[in-house]
Order: C-alpha cells, then sequence, then structure tokens
C-alpha cells in the first residue's frame, strides 16, 4: 500500500455530521460479541481476556470516531489498549490469524454501523455512495495501521516468551540429566515427554535440520522427542518408544544414513536413568569417533555416518580404566604397538586379516598382491611371537584399543615409540 493511500483523505463535513453520534455503548459491545464468536470462543469464559478485549474495541471504536472526525491523523496512533490485548493474546497463545480474523469481523461491524446511520440521515443516492466509498477507504486504513502495531506486539511478545520457555525447559532437562538432581512430579508434568519410555538418545550436529526427526516420528513409532541443545552446539534429541526392538532400531539407522546425518545412537535404555544413561554413551560416542577419526573405515566404522554404542562397547568400557586398556595393547601386541609408519602398515594389514581369515581376501581389500601380504603377516607373527591362529578376538580388540588410545593421546598409555 502506498503512502497516498494509507492516509485517505479527511472526511467532507456532511459525513462528519452523520458520524457525529456514532460512538456507542450498545456498538462497542456488538463488536466485543462478534470477536469473540469468530475468534475467541475459547476464551469467552476468561474474565481477564474479555476484560482486555472490550478495553481494546472501545479505544478503537473511539479512536476511529476521532480519525474520522478529523481530530487524530491516521500516522499519529498511538494504541495503548489494543496493544496490551496483544500481548494478552500471545500469552494466551492466541495465533496471529485469529487476531488478524477478530479485526476483520470487528471493523465490517463498525463500517457496517456507520453506513447504517449514513443512509438513515442522508436522502441523496449519490452521497450514500460516495459516504460508503469514503467509509471503505478510511476504515481499510486504519484496520491496516492498528494492526501493523498490534501485530508486532503481540510477534515480540511471543518471541519473548518463547526464549523464556526454551530456558526453562533446558534449564529442567539439564537438571534431569545430572545424575544427583531428584526431580518432582511437576517438573516431569512439565516436561512433556513420556520419562517411563524406552529411550534412544541421538547426538547430529547443526547443519543436519530436522526432516531426520519427523521421519522417525513418523516411520518408526516413536511417541516423543525430547530435544536438548549442547554449549558446544550439537543436537541431542530423545526419542521415546514403548519398546526399542532390533528392527526399529535398524530403521533409526537407515533414516538418519539416507539424510546423511553423522550421528552417534545411544544403547535404548528406560526410565529416568535409563535417560542419563543413553546420554552418558552419546559422550562416550563423540570421544570414540574423534579418536578414530581417519581410521574408521579399518573398522568398518561409521561408514554410513552413523555410530551406534553397540558399535564401540568395549571401547566404550576401557575408556573409564585407560591404563588397562594400554596394558591389554602392550600385552596383546608387544612390540607390534610401536609407533611408525611401516608398524602402522603392518597393524591396518593385521585388522583386515583377522576380518577377512584368509590372504586372498585380504589382498583384495588392501589391493596388494597375494605375497605381499602373506609377508607381511610373517612379520608380524615375528613380532608377536606367536601365529595368528589363535587369539582373534584379542588381537582386533588390542588393534582397536591402540588406535583409540594414539587419538585419544592419553599419557596413561605405554606404547611404544619407534627407536
Amino acid at each position: 500500500m502506498s503512502a497516498e493511500s494509507a492516509c485517505p483523505p479527511p472526511l467532507p463535513v456532511w459525513l462528519r455530521e452523520a458520524l457525529r453520534s456514532a460512538v456507542s455503548a450498545e456498538l462497542i459491545a456488538e463488536v466485543v460479541a462478534v470477536d469473540l464468536d469468530a475468534a475467541f470462543d475459547h476464551l469467552r469464559d476468561d474474565e481477564e481476556f474479555v476484560a482486555a478485549l472490550t478495553a481494546s474495541v472501545t479505544e478503537n471504536v473511539r479512536t476511529l470516531h476521532r480519525v474520522a472526525m478529523g481530530e487524530v491523523e491516521l500516522d499519529e496512533l498511538d494504541l495503548v489498549q489494543p496493544r496490551r490485548l496483544a500481548v494478552v493474546q500471545a500469552r494466551r497463545r492466541v495465533v496471529q490469524a485469529s487476531l488478524h480474523l477478530s479485526y476483520r469481523v470487528g471493523f465490517l461491524t463498525m463500517w457496517r454501523d456507520w453506513v447504517g446511520r449514513l443512509d438513515a440521515v442522508e436522502a441523496d443516492p449519490a452521497r450514500r455512495c460516495e459516504g460508503a466509498r469514503l467509509l471503505t477507504e478510511l476504515v481499510m486504513a486504519y484496520q491496516n495501521a492498528a494492526l501493523a502495531q498490534v501485530a508486532r506486539e503481540h510477534m515480540l511478545t511471543e518471541e519473548s516468551l518463547q526464549r523464556s520457555r526454551d530456558h526453562l525447559r533446558f534449564r529442567l532437562v539439564k537438571d534431569l540429566l545430572n545424575s544427583d538432581h531428584v526431580p518432582d512430579k511437576f517438573e516431569l508434568l512439565g516436561l512433556g515427554y513420556d520419562i517411563d519410555a524406552d529411550h534412544i538418545a541421538v547426538a547430529s550436529r547443526a547443519d543436519a535440520g530436522t526432516d531426520w526427526v519427523r521421519r522417525v516420528q513418523a516411520t518408526c513409532a516413536v511417541t516423543d522427542v525430547l530435544h536438548h541443545t549442547e554449549p558446544d552446539g550439537i543436537h541431542v534429541r530423545f526419542l521415546a518408544r514403548r519398546a526399542w526392538t532390533a528392527e526399529a532400531r535398524a530403521g533409526l539407522r537407515r533414516l538418519l544414513a539416507e539424510h546423511g546425518v553423522a550421528a552417534e545412537v545411544s544403547a535404548p535404555a528406560r526410565g529416568l536413568e535409563g535417560l542419563r544413561h543413553a546420554y552418558g554413551q552419546l559422550g562416550r560416542l563423540r570421544r570414540i569417533r574423534g579418536a578414530f577419526a581417519g581410521k574408521h573405515q579399518r573398522y568398518q566404522l561409521a561408514r554410513d555416518g552413523v555410530i551406534e554404542y553397540a558399535d564401540v562397547r568395549l571401547e566404550a568400557i576401557f575408556l573409564d580404566d585407560l591404563p588397562i586398556a594400554a596394558q591389554l595393547v602392550e600385552e596383546e601386541l608387544a612390540t607390534l604397538s610401536g609407533t611408525g609408519s611401516g608398524l602402522d602398515v603392518l597393524r591396518e594389514t593385521l585388522c583386515v586379516w583377522l576380518r577377512e581369515r584368509n590372504y586372498a581376501a585380504t589382498a583384495r581389500a588392501l589391493h596388494l598382491h597375494e605375497n605381499t601380504v602373506r609377508n607381511r603377516v610373517h612379520r608380524i607373527e615375528e613380532l608377536l611371537g606367536h601365529d595368528l591362529q589363535s587369539r582373534h578376538a584379542e588381537l582386533m580388540l588390542a588393534l582397536r584399543l591402540h588406535d583409540l588410545l594414539a587419538g585419544l593421546n592419553e599419557t596413561a598409555t605405554p606404547i611404544r615409540r619407534a627407536m
């Protein structure tokens, strides 16, 4: 709308005279009634809201009349009660669409009343038509100006309330994740999440979006989602389900991979302690992912971007006792645990051989000649002091712990250094 159309010209004297007594208690009551019927029927028993609505309508009717009488310029509007009503509406979660609807039906009611007054006193059909046109322009311009003020007030209040709600919810979730905190029933009710359900926690980056969350809710029978943002921007979502079956967990992983979401996924756990346990697993998973950076493929981890607790359960357990992990590495790998590119190549060969269990498949996986693999395996057996036909599980765990400790750069490890 242009500046010219936003401020219509002053009404002619004959039209002002027709509207001289247009403000009435009956008109105000009628506007309040149509507003309640059209937009706020669920609030008609709310005394505070109805009082605020009546005060707002009263000010709008009187101010519109003053504009019509030429006592106030349209661009000088400074509405008080309508803006206060907008705050009350936002606090009661009245949506902007209902606010706009109330203004449309309310000002239409005023327009009809005023056109009726004009028709009652004006005999000239041309003047009645011209008066109706001028009143239409005036009422529409006033409605737009008033709506600009109240809609902004409503929006600002909504944003402030949302920030406050988000802050309170963040504090509540943070308290719940603290194992020392004993929540009361009101906290749990305010959470809006089934704390007694079977939970899986998923950590993802901010750029992962939320499409996958909606898909998981729709396809994996997720009943509730609890969102928590870490200080470093990582998004943690707890997904509640009656029971996280193996099929449902596979579906969750598949959806994360389809959406390209790099995520850490806890094992399922039930109840409040389960929620805390799942959250603790995410911390371990993030440390392990970082420590294995660059060596995921060696252990066929996170090939789809997703790392589950079940994938690294043993490594997670050893995170709580790194000296024991270092001792296991030393005892199982012996001099093979040293540093240097040559030893790293042998460890990679050993890892693939333990997975494939034959020379040909290992050679294909490493893009090597089979004889090269045989020579490397022979060298590995010399360093270990025994053949590779036994202790497969122990050797694979020792290899993974070796890379985990190296990635963590922990001083607790006695990993040998190259001579």
